[in-house]
């Protein structure tokens, strides 16, 4: 009998990839969309997938689509939610709803695998002062799940994924800008150091399904409560932006930022994104706090060239850069 998985978020680029990658191992993908007429889920329909709608501030309507599910791909964004509620509004109704989908999931009695996408905790890896609205709260989710939900931590991999190779043109404070009257020069302006050790996760919208599909079929190495890191490079930041400038021929400088000058160019955005980065900068390798329950792609069997890198993922959409 052919498995189901339910996709939350399916026509995002991480639901998205996680989706057609599913269809093409033969799974029947029922894909939750808020908008099922959109140009991406009609796309998932002609390939194959179920529609479905549901809300993440809902249990009931999030146990109703994961019904029959084998299992369940989430995630989630607090920024969705940070204009309207703040920093501290927006992560507290990340979290809420995170664990609204694993009070869901958790009811599931078909439910074989959960996976959840979230991230390190900043506190965690480098101290109180580096706590990352963001990422914490994720991080919390997956610590409630281990101790309240002792049943579905043994069916749950939380998914980490390195910075997006897509960021370089679909995230404003990650695009480096053309300084005027430079004749073409750009400028990268983040708020740490050039040299600050990032992970990468490529072509998410590729990478991502990989990554899930591996999870998914090696529980031996996923399960229970692993913390699965998706990532196609690591390398100092102004590295990323010299692959940048290959791919594009653009001259460009890395400039830093303080903290404080980040927002203020960013707004909130900004405020939240360097609070990210410091605590990446203090602390840049991940899985310290969380020894021996880190797989990489090597323990999943991912082999480097079913990725997708940094430098190709540019070179696939050079046109938008």
């Amino acid at each position: 009998m052919t498995k189901l998985i339910v996709v939350c978020g399916a026509t995002g680029a991480l639901g998205g990839s996680t989706a057609r990658r599913m269809l093409q191992e033969g799974w029947q993908v029922r894909a939750i969309t808020r908008n099922k007429t959109s140009p991406a889920a009609k796309a998932l329909a002609d390939a194959g997938a179920e529609l479905d709608t549901a809300s993440y501030d809902d249990i009931e309507s999030l146990s109703a689509a994961f019904k029959g599910a084998n299992a369940v791909f989430a995630v989630t964004n607090m920024f969705d939610n940070i204009m309207e509620l703040g920093q501290e509004g927006a992560g507290e109704k990340e979290y809420s709803q995170m664990m609204k989908i694993a009070e869901a999931a958790g009811k599931t009695s078909t439910l074989e695998h959960l996976v959840l996408h979230t991230l390190p905790s900043g506190e965690k890896m480098a101290g109180k002062e580096f706590y990352v609205p963001h990422m914490d709260n994720k991080d919390r989710a997956a610590d409630e799940i281990k101790k309240s939900m002792p049943e579905l931590a043994k069916k749950t991999t939380f998914l980490w994924l390195g910075l997006f190779a897509s960021n370089f043109y679909t995230f404003p404070m990650m695009t480096p800008i053309e300084l005027p009257n430079s004749y073409g020069s750009y400028i990268y302006i983040q708020p740490c150091k050039p040299d600050s050790w990032m992970f990468c996760a490529g072509d998410t919208e590729k990478n991502v399904g990989t990554f899930v599909n591996a999870i998914i079929s090696k529980p031996e190495v996923s399960l229970p409560a692993k913390y699965a890191f998706a990532y196609s490079d690591a390398l100092p930041f102004n590295k990323m932006l010299e692959s940048w400038s290959e791919v594009t021929g653009k001259r460009s400088t890395f400039v830093e930022c303080t903290q404080e000058e980040y927002g203020k160019m960013w707004g909130i955005f900004g405020v939240e994104l360097a609070l990210q980065f410091k605590a990446l900068e203090a602390q840049p390798d991940w899985t310290v706090p969380y020894k021996g329950d880190v797989v990489t792609a090597k323990e999943l069997g991912i082999k480097a060239e079913e990725l997708v890198n940094l430098k190709d993922a540019l070179v696939s959409f050079k046109e938008k850069l």
